[in-house]
C-alpha cells in the first residue's frame, strides 16, 4: 500500500470529534426540553379543561336544584286555601360586593297530590333530605271542604364551609339538612319585585330591602364556584366579577360565576 492509499484509509477511519458530540448533545437536549415543555403544557391545559368542566357541572346542577324549588314555591293543594306561612323568604349575608357573606333563601309549598290506598287525593312528597311529608288537610266528609295544610315542604338553601346545603323539616318536625354540591364558595340572591300581580318586575332588591315578600315574582341567583386544584400560573391571580364587584383571587384556585333568574309559578297574592 503506497503512502497516498494509507492517508486515504486514515481519513476514512477518523471518528466523530468531541465538538460534534457536544453539538449533538446540545441539540438533543433542546429538542427534549421542547418536547417536555409541550407535554407539561398539554397536561396542564387538559387538567384546566377538566377542572372547568367539573365546575360547570357543579354550577349547573346547583342552579337546577335551586331554580326548581323557586319555581315551585307557593304551590297549594287547595287553591281556595292560603299557604301556611310565606312562600319565600330571604336573609342577607353580612358585607357587600364580592366579599359579601353568602345569602340564605327559604321556600315553602304544599306537597304534590297523590292518590292513597282508598283512591283519595292526598299531598305526599319527599323533601330535599329524603323525608316524606304527608299533608294533613283531608277532605271533611260533612262540609266537603279541606282545611289549610300545615305539613309543608320547607327548603332552605345556604352555604356552609364551601358546601351548598339544603336544610328542611323532617316528618317528625325536627330540622335536618343535606349537602347538595361541594366547592360552592358563595351564594347571592336578588328578588324581583312586581307591585302588580302577574305584572312586570320593576326592580331587583336584596333580602334586607324587600318590604313585602308577597310582591316577589322572580328570583336572581348567583353562585361562585371554586375549583378543587390550583390551576393558574404562578404569580397570575385570576380576576372575576361577582355580586357587582370585580375582585382578584387571593389564591391560585380557579373560580367561575353562574347566574340565572327564575320566575315564580305560584304567586300567592
Amino acid at each position: 500500500m503506497n503512502r497516498s492509499q494509507q492517508q486515504t484509509m486514515t481519513q476514512l477511519q477518523t471518528g466523530v470529534g468531541l465538538v460534534e458530540i457536544m453539538i449533538s448533545l446540545a441539540i438533543g437536549l433542546m429538542v427534549l426540553g421542547a418536547l417536555t415543555y409541550l407535554m407539561i403544557g398539554g397536561r396542564k391545559s387538559s387538567q384546566t379543561q377538566d377542572e372547568l368542566s367539573r365546575m360547570q357541572e357543579s354550577g349547573r346542577y346547583a342552579l337546577d336544584v335551586i331554580g326548581k324549588a323557586i319555581r315551585q314555591s307557593g304551590y297549594r293543594l287547595d287553591i281556595a286555601n292560603p299557604l301556611s306561612g310565606n312562600a319565600i323568604e330571604g336573609i342577607n349575608g353580612a358585607g357587600m360586593g364580592a366579599n359579601a357573606k353568602p345569602d340564605t333563601i327559604t321556600l315553602r309549598r304544599d306537597p304534590a297530590w297523590v292518590k292513597d290506598a282508598h283512591n283519595s287525593l292526598k299531598g305526599e312528597e319527599a323533601n330535599c333530605a329524603g323525608g316524606v311529608i304527608i299533608s294533613d288537610n283531608d277532605l271533611d266528609p260533612k262540609t266537603g271542604s279541606r282545611p289549610v295544610n300545615s305539613q309543608l315542604l320547607v327548603t332552605t338553601f345556604s352555604i356552609d364551609k364551601g358546601e351548598l346545603r339544603c336544610a328542611t323539616i323532617s316528618p317528625s318536625g325536627k330540622p335536618t339538612s343535606a349537602v347538595l354540591v361541594s366547592q360552592i364558595e358563595n351564594l347571592q340572591i336578588e328578588y324581583g319585585i312586581a307591585p302588580v300581580k302577574n305584572g312586570k318586575v320593576n326592580s331587583y332588591e336584596s333580602a334586607n330591602a324587600v318590604k313585602d315578600f308577597s310582591l316577589v315574582s322572580a328570583v336572581r341567583v348567583s353562585l361562585l364556584v371554586k375549583g378543587t386544584l390550583p390551576n393558574t400560573a404562578a404569580g397570575q391571580k385570576q380576576t372575576y366579577s361577582f355580586n357587582g364587584e370585580t375582585k382578584a383571587a387571593s389564591d391560585d384556585y380557579l373560580r367561575q360565576v353562574y347566574t340565572a333568574t327564575f320566575a315564580l309559578r305560584n304567586p300567592v297574592r
